[in-house]
């Protein structure tokens, strides 16, 4: 009948250090939410605004995202998935930007299909992207290349994609870099 008062001697102990840092009971700690999880929160808050602007790099004449008018709206958000739709030239569809929530962690990808408008045998490439790294903060996250991109894209394999939110300011920045070197930016604003 030893162990009783054993296990009373140190529950007694717990309860008293508890009390001594001015804390009742015990409870678990939580884990606290990832960099990635507060960004796709962050994204959420803001579902269904519209940011509008323009490609800063390259200055390509015939790249189709230069010199147009560029729209990203948040259209679809739920617990697990945000959709954005990049427009250009005001209405014209480009592509649709998806963030999902996955088991390896936040995931982007690039829809191309989205208005179907394509000749039969001249489908887009589309589902490339990759899975954020562990550089990213609550308003910016980098999306590496993911080995589906490298099957499809052999040329992307080094693409990173980042997405950079400035809420305060409500500035939404688009970067590509490919082999580390600049491929594409579009710096849009918040619409008011």
């Amino acid at each position: 009948m030893k162990y009783p008062f054993y296990i009373l001697i140190i529950a007694l102990i717990f309860t008293a250090c508890a009390e001594e840092n001015g804390d009742t009971h015990l409870e678990p700690e939580l884990p606290a939410e990832t960099t990635q999880d507060d960004f796709f929160s962050n994204l959420f808050s803001i579902c269904g605004e519209t940011f509008s602007g323009a490609s800063t790099y390259p200055d390509e004449p015939d790249h189709p995202l230069v010199d147009t008018e560029l729209n990203a709206t948040l259209t679809t958000c739920t617990e697990e998935r945000i959709e954005i739709n990049l427009m250009r030239d005001g209405d014209t569809w480009h592509a649709t930007w998806i963030l999902t929530k996955r088991e390896d962690g936040l995931h982007l990808y690039h829809d191309h299909i989205g208005d179907r408008d394509y000749e039969e045998g001249e489908e887009p490439l589309t589902g490339y992207g990759g899975y954020a790294d562990d550089r990213g903060t609550a308003t910016q996250q980098f999306f590496p290349a993911d080995d589906y991109t490298a099957e499809i894209l052999p040329e992307a394999a080094t693409n990173v994609w980042m997405m950079d939110l400035d809420l305060e300011n409500g500035v939404f920045v688009y970067y590509l870099e490919r082999h580390d070197e600049p491929r594409f930016r579009a710096e849009l604003k918040l619409d008011e």
